[in-house]
């Protein structure tokens, strides 16, 4: 008779922002994308995004446990931005991560 244990670890509980850079070819292309996770039990309501301070907010929508989206900045913003804001259940949740 043997038991068995199972664990699971989850390092970020809650919402979670990752800034992905990549350069193409000598650094003539560069990309900007940011993955948004959401490592709850719940659903997270009306998630938006904020590129800098003064950016074009993007609507992601509601978000389901333990789900992600990578989501770029618009044309119209420069890859310059400094911070990116996350908000999300009608501002009760907010996360800002700086570059």
């Amino acid at each position: 008779m043997g038991v068995v244990v199972l664990s699971v670890y989850i390092p970020r509980s809650g919402l979670n922002v990752e800034i992905v850079e990549r350069s193409e070819v000598m650094g003539t292309m560069q990309t900007v994308s940011v993955k948004v996770s959401n490592n709850n039990f719940d659903t997270l309501n009306d998630v938006s995004v904020l590129f800098g301070d003064e950016g074009q907010i993007q609507q992601i929508g509601n978000m389901g446990p333990f789900s992600s989206v990578m989501i770029t900045p618009p044309k119209s913003t420069e890859l310059n931005f400094t911070k990116v804001t996350v908000i999300a259940n009608e501002g009760d949740t907010r996360v800002t991560k700086s570059r």
